[in-house]
């Protein structure tokens, strides 16, 4: 139980901190598609094909980046020009798929026109970190371990 805790502590932090931040990171070479060590770097503008990913629904938007962070076990999607109506889509079809929502943040960003929202789902084997902001949804995705 301490292990699934921490986490979903951990996805909380990745998506409030992919909620404070509206810009994408800016496009790298991807030639060696590797960053460091632990993170490997995916292809742009494609839903990248995993063991993270398998069984998720395929969000619509374009993929911005994606990447396996082998130290921190998970496997992070950037997915652009995303409206708010298909970011509600996307998270009915993860209930229909067996995800359950653990914990819902939404924070008005001070100086900004929008609201970040923070979603933490899990279905007992996977947990989603989901972020949104207008037109940018990020996932995290880890394995639940006990």
């Amino acid at each position: 139980m301490k292990k699934f805790v921490s986490i979903i502590a951990v996805l909380l932090i990745l998506s409030l901190v992919a909620c404070s931040n509206q810009d994408t990171p800016p496009t790298t070479d991807n030639s060696s598609n590797t960053q460091s060590e632990n993170i490997t770097m995916l292809d742009e503008g494609v839903w990248p094909m995993n063991e993270y990913t398998e069984g998720l629904p395929v969000p619509s938007g374009t993929v911005a980046w994606a990447m396996l962070d082998t130290e921190h076990e998970n496997c992070g999607i950037s997915i652009v020009d995303i409206a708010e109506s298909d970011y509600h889509d996307y998270m009915k079809l993860l209930e229909q798929e067996g995800f359950s929502v653990i914990e819902d943040v939404s924070e008005e960003i001070k100086g900004q026109d929008y609201v970040s929202i923070g979603t933490l789902l899990s279905n007992g084997e996977k947990g989603l970190g989901i972020s949104y902001i207008p037109d940018n949804l990020t996932i995290y995705i880890s394995f639940i371990k006990e």
